[in-house]
């Protein structure tokens, strides 16, 4: 499945979790919500511990820099190249009992809001579109994106850590003003310190991943590592779908009703691995209602480096999408041009009721269950009328259209 200036989408049967990597630049796209904000709300962080430079943020947005309007996923760290201009997660399903669809989660608009679901939604009158969910404020800072890495915490001086958090400041500071190795440093222990995992003086209920060094079930910063274990640095939000007026803004959708966990992940590694960044995706329907017929997508667009010559495909029985470059020079890469790609590591899961089958989630195993592979990979094309992009907001009219 081969065309130019294409956009992906790789989906999988199933609203649980997901795990992905990307391997690894930008355009002109429509952006309609701001996402450079340093607000808690719409908040945007930098991954920098590998070989990739990206943002990620708490409205759903990733691999796009809000702060120049263009792709995020610099590869290499640090040459201005990127390979990607925008991807994040899209889940729909029937809702509530209507015939008719909703679809939620980030493209170039973005349906999350910070913050979790405190109050989960209750059967409501005959006719209602929208879950009685209750939010909590999005602006509170425990909902900001968290970042920590494991060399930098409580009892570490900053001359130890100085040199590397420099050359971090560096590359933020090419698009955000303010940025130094001191400020870095406070706000990595600060992350480390209210870290939201269970029991955490911050958000006791928690949900961030954290090696619990005595088992007890309890965050304590003193004691516990906060993020995935062994990873070199570590990147948090908890978001929900409760706002209308952002899904509505995505597809034409009233919300679902979800809560949604991010979290991203890599290691500072020369070899292969230095290339990738992980991400978890944890979907929680609290609408009460049930979402049937539900797919979990992976939607990017990658434009690898020139947008004019890409070219992608899938491997099926990788569960991988991917993009490369269809001729042997690229105008932003020259001759030396990446691939990228996304892979289900660790796809939705599904009850089988066969106590032999066992599935990952959460990186963990679970009996009784087995992962979905990708089922569905479909491109849409910019400005072909076959392949068209799809129209985004109250024109696109999801919730409308039963096809």
């Amino acid at each position: 499945m081969l065309n130019r200036m294409l956009k992906l989408l790789v989906g999988a049967v199933a609203l649980l979790a997901f795990v992905g990597v990307a391997i690894g630049a930008a355009a002109e796209k429509d952006k309609a919500d701001g996402v450079a904000k340093t607000t808690v709300a719409d908040q945007v962080k930098a991954f920098t511990i590998n070989n990739v430079f990206n943002y990620y943020g708490n409205n759903g947005v990733g691999s796009y820099n809000g702060f120049t309007g263009n792709g995020a996923f610099e590869f290499p760290k640090g040459s201005a190249s990127t390979a990607l201009y925008e991807d994040g997660v899209v889940w729909g399903g029937f809702h509530m009992g209507r015939s008719n669809p909703k679809v939620g989660g980030s493209v170039y608009r973005h349906a999350l809001q910070a913050g979790r679901i405190l109050t989960p939604g209750t059967a409501v009158a005959p006719g209602t579109e929208s879950p009685n969910c209750v939010s909590d404020d999005p602006t509170l800072a425990k909902y900001r994106v968290f970042r920590v890495r494991p060399d930098v915490k409580p009892g570490v001086v900053f001359a130890a850590v100085q040199t590397s958090l420099t050359a971090e400041a560096a590359l933020i500071a090419r698009y955000e003003s303010s940025v130094t190795a001191q400020s870095l440093f406070d706000e990595y222990i600060r992350d480390w310190n209210e870290w939201p995992a269970v029991g955490s003086a911050t958000d006791p209920a928690g949900g961030a991943p954290f090696f619990d060094f005595n088992s007890n079930g309890v965050y304590e910063p003193g004691l516990d590592t906060p993020g995935i274990l062994g990873a070199d640095q570590t990147l948090y939000y908890i978001a929900n779908d409760n706002n209308i007026t952002k899904t509505e803004n995505l597809a034409g959708c009233p919300p679902i009703g979800v809560e949604v966990h991010r979290t991203f992940w890599g290691y500072n590694r020369s070899d292969f691995l230095g290339n990738m960044i992980f991400s978890s995706t944890l979907v929680i329907n609290k609408s009460g209602y049930s979402l049937d017929s539900a797919y979990f997508v992976q939607w990017s667009d990658p434009d690898l480096g020139d947008s004019g010559d890409d070219f992608a495909g899938c491997d099926v029985s990788k569960s991988l999408g991917y993009i490369y470059n269809g001729d042997p020079y690229d105008a932003t890469y020259g001759t030396a041009v990446p691939a990228a790609g996304y892979d289900f590591f660790q796809g939705p899961i599904v009850a089988t009721g066969n106590p032999a089958d066992r599935a990952l989630f959460q990186l963990k195993y679970r009996f009784g269950y087995r992962n979905l592979g990708m089922s569905t990979f479909v491109f849409f094309t910019q400005g072909n009328t076959l392949y068209a992009d799809p129209v985004q907001g109250s024109g696109g009219d999801v919730c409308g259209t039963v096809s």
